[in-house]
């Protein structure tokens, strides 16, 4: 049986991702391009993955899995993107850019702890899928893909210089 701080430490990983999942519902209620809507649900998808797959070893450990639902801390993460959202795509994803963050540090934080081989590479993939969530979310920051999914495509329609 693992430890009680081990346990402790798998539901607060499960925590940081049932929170992510109630900030993605509050962003993708209201991204109305289907590009990032796409991206953005297969993030919350993975999300959902985690939760899933620390429940399992918090079982095994003899503790007791999460729910998917937020804590305060993520009824307060979830309002703040849902209020960032109405200000629209760019706002929503600057909002999910901060709690992908924050999820980033956490699994780096949470690699820190002596864990049995198998938590560790779970946690590790969990860790690789949250790189993937911010450099996306960077990127589209950046580049504003939705702005160009959203251009009228028409020959001869650029602006000449």
């Amino acid at each position: 049986m693992a430890e009680k701080s081990e346990v402790a430490r798998l539901r607060s990983l499960a925590q940081l991702d049932a929170d992510a999942v109630g900030a993605y519902d509050a962003a993708l209620a209201r991204i109305p391009e289907p590009l990032v809507r796409e991206r953005l649900a297969e993030f919350r998808a993975d999300h959902v993955r985690h939760v899933r797959e620390l429940n399992g070893f918090i079982h095994h450990f003899g503790g007791v899995p999460l729910d998917l639902k937020p804590d305060l801390k993520g009824a307060a993460m979830k309002g703040l993107t849902a209020m960032s959202s109405l200000m629209g795509t760019e706002a929503a994803l600057v909002a999910m850019l901060g709690n992908e963050e924050y999820s980033n540090r956490s699994y780096d934080v949470a690699l820190r702890f002596d864990w049995s081989p198998d938590v560790r590479l779970l946690i590790e993939r969990h860790r690789e899928d949250e790189r993937r969530h911010i450099l996306w979310i960077r990127e589209a920051v950046r580049t504003r893909p939705w702005e160009k999914e959203r251009a009228p495509l028409h020959e001869g329609s650029e602006v000449q210089a």
